[in-house]
């Protein structure tokens, strides 16, 4: 087993039956908590600064200390209350001792979380390295506006080489004249597809079953559309339009990669629970994910407020399990009546299965993404039995000619009349809803729009429509915060929801 570090989640075993116990383990928890934040002569604080919601001071996770423990000393980096998750850092050896000395903590492993935006990772699993190609054979692709032909510089480029396999070249880009050159394989007859996507302004553009040449290039030219502002997409055609007062009164806090200012985006606060970036930097960090995700929000309930808690640092794609446990607990804290989260993993994150315990407790519901990973099985948070899970699926044709976006429609379970199930949205027993989650216009900054597919995308449509229902329904909107006020939340949602005929492991109650 490797000695190297590695940082793990502490939480608490409850047992409802013994609560009140003061055991062994419980009392090494709350040591930890006063460890890393009682000072001689000072009371408990918090590592969430005054004011750091609002922006006004800087990240405030405490100085590092070491504790003794049965299992060696070990370093406490965080703790999100005196009863809640701990986060530290220890070996392996350390982590299988200290759980087998204290049998009422649950000691894991931090994972980490990524936004459920189908594209590139989804569809390639395995990378190609062109520079190991030995061969005289090659793709130039350019890519171009299909009413301007001027080039499109900046897009995502994807090379299947091998549908079946998953294999091919995803870590590309189109230079500064819409361009991508790659070498290939001297077998290579064919490239099962080439699909070109700019973050803003175009639809994704590709082409299918391409020939290649037996020697030198292949070159291949993608027409992508642009989007046109009065383009109506499967958000405008699968769900019943907005009311400038639905929305109202309600606080829905957007769990991402950050919120730029967009039009449309009634933007109360943020804050940045990463514990290495300030607290006051919680605009999106370059993905566009969190915006996007935001606009969908808006669109849906135009008059409800939104809290940006961005738990993705910048440059990096995924997310800790203990940023984003710490993001629902403020968003808790600061009063929202619904958490988006469109991102996940395969694993149970300890530490946010224990938040969204507890949010739903205090009357708030968390919703998240079922996860991208064809038709496998539900993504963590959203498995969790206290979380509303979105799956994936839209309206046929609600896309230009000659985009990439209709390859994501469903065979099986086969479209109804002309709605379908999404071919990469995650399904089963979990699955509440149901949201339009291919071929979304939506924000990706504070002055331009994008194209998203994805659970990511579904989820803030359903969380949209919580929102507006919850504005047209004061006495549950006002009523006290606890499971009951969660709970006929969830029963409003419910008995709104209209069965597409996919059945529940798909859809669940429409």
């Amino acid at each position: 087993m490797s000695q190297k570090s590695a940082r793990y989640v502490i939480v608490p075993e409850d047992n409802v039956f013994n609560d009140t116990m003061e055991t062994t383990s419980f009392q090494l928890f709350r040591a930890m908590h006063r460890r890393l934040f009682r000072k001689s002569g000072t009371a408990l604080t918090s590592s969430m600064a005054d004011g750091a919601g609002k922006g006004t001071r800087p990240a405030t996770r405490p100085r590092l200390r070491l504790m003794e423990t049965d299992a060696g000393r070990i370093r406490l980096i965080d703790s999100i209350g005196e009863n809640e998750a701990s986060l530290v850092s220890m070996t392996p050896a350390q982590a299988r001792e200290l759980q087998m000395a204290y049998p009422g903590l649950r000691v894991r492993r931090e994972l980490r979380l990524y936004p459920l935006r189908f594209g590139q990772t989804n569809i390639i699993r395995k990378q190609a390295k062109p520079s190991a190609f030995r061969s005289a054979k090659e793709l130039a692709l350019r890519c171009i506006d299909q009413t301007t032909g001027k080039p499109v510089a900046g897009a995502s480029v994807v090379v299947v080489l091998d549908r079946r396999r998953g294999f091919g070249i995803s870590d590309a880009e189109t230079d500064k004249d819409g361009t991508y050159r790659t070498p290939l394989p001297a077998g290579q007859t064919r490239i099962d597809a080439v699909i070109c996507q700019p973050l803003a302004g175009y639809w994704p553009g590709g082409a299918s079953d391409i020939p290649v040449n037996a020697d030198g290039t292949t070159e291949l030219v993608l027409e992508l559309v642009p989007i046109a502002d009065d383009f109506q997409d499967g958000l405008d055609l699968m769900l019943t339009p907005a009311k400038a007062a639905d929305g109202r009164g309600v606080k829905v806090a957007i769990i991402d990669t950050g919120v730029d200012p967009a039009k449309g985006l009634n933007l109360e606060r943020g804050l940045n629970t990463t514990g290495t970036e300030p607290a006051d930097e919680w605009y999106d960090n370059g993905t566009g994910h969190g915006t996007h995700v935001a606009g969908i929000v808006a669109r849906l309930a135009p008059g409800a407020v939104l809290h940006s808690y961005r738990v993705f640092e910048k440059g990096d794609g995924g997310a800790s399990e203990f940023a984003i446990a710490r993001a629902i607990r403020q968003a808790v804290e600061d009063g929202c009546d619904i958490i988006n989260m469109s991102l996940g993993q395969s694993s149970e994150p300890v530490s946010i299965s224990r938040e969204v315990r507890r949010a739903r407790a205090l009357g708030v519901v968390c919703i998240a993404a079922t996860g991208n990973d064809y038709m496998a099985p539900v993504s963590y948070p959203a498995r969790s039995g206290v979380v509303v899970a979105v799956s994936a699926g839209g309206v046929l044709n609600a896309w230009p000619e000659g985009v990439m976006t209709p390859r994501n429609v469903a065979e099986d379970p086969a479209p109804v009349k002309d709605r379908f199930f999404a071919r990469f949205s995650n399904i089963g027993p979990e699955v509440d809803f149901i949201g339009p989650g291919v071929g979304i216009i939506s924000w990706v900054s504070k002055d331009s729009k994008g194209v998203m597919d994805g659970t990511s995308m579904a989820c803030p449509a359903v969380a949209g429509l919580f929102a507006r229902l919850l504005s047209r329904n004061p006495e549950i909107l006002s009523a006290e915060r606890n499971q009951q006020r969660s709970d006929d939340i969830i029963r409003m949602a419910n008995n709104d929801a209209v069965p597409i005929g996919f059945g529940p492991e798909y859809e669940g109650a429409g």
